[in-house]
């Protein structure tokens, strides 16, 4: 069965657009409709979203740095301080080869940024729920009070962080972990 196409000539209003011309009187004729083109836009943004996710989760931890700052209970010159990095299984990815054994920090220090040495590879996604582990090995009695600030870097220049305040090791409580958001 043939099908006649008959041309028409006048101005319609698509969408609220005018349109003047002549057409071949078919949908086809006009090209694709506006709301096929913003289905396409929106999956093609939706597939592209996906895709820099994908790539975000495969970025590759290239380096953390870490600083610590004392706040109203310094940490004594013979405490030593061991800091590591883990990923969302316990597993551990860098640590901080500095023990700081012969360093005081004293009240109102700020000290770092220090960079840890990775020791395993690591993602984005494998260090989501991550821990920055601060644990200290005491000669006697010491409390430190301390704020952390540390930073985590990607090969796709994302960063994540572990932060926290009003952290307190001691000798009774030796080990503090921060959430790597």
């Amino acid at each position: 069965m043939h099908t006649m196409r008959k041309k028409a000539a006048g101005t319609a209003v698509l969408l609220g657009l005018m349109v003047t011309g002549i057409g071949a009187g078919t949908a086809e004729a006009a090209g694709t409709p506006p709301t096929v083109k913003t289905a396409q836009a929106q999956a093609q943004a939706q597939a592209q979203a996906q895709a820099q996710a994908r790539t975000r989760a495969e970025a590759t931890l290239t380096a953390v740095e870490v600083t610590f700052y004392t706040t109203y209970d310094n940490k004594d010159h013979d405490t030593k301080v061991f800091t590591s990095v883990t990923d969302h299984t316990n597993k551990t990815i860098g640590t901080l080869g500095e023990h700081f054994g012969d360093d005081e920090f004293e009240d109102g220090d700020a000290d770092g940024p220090y960079a840890l040495s990775l020791t395993e590879p690591a993602t984005w996604s494998s260090m989501r729920d991550g821990r920055l582990r601060i644990r200290i090995e005491p000669r006697g009695h010491d409390t430190w009070k301390l704020n952390v600030r540390s930073t985590l870097f990607f090969s796709d220049g994302t960063r994540r962080h572990a932060d926290q305040d009003n952290l307190a090791p001691s000798q009774r409580n030796r080990q503090v972990d921060v959430p790597i958001a």
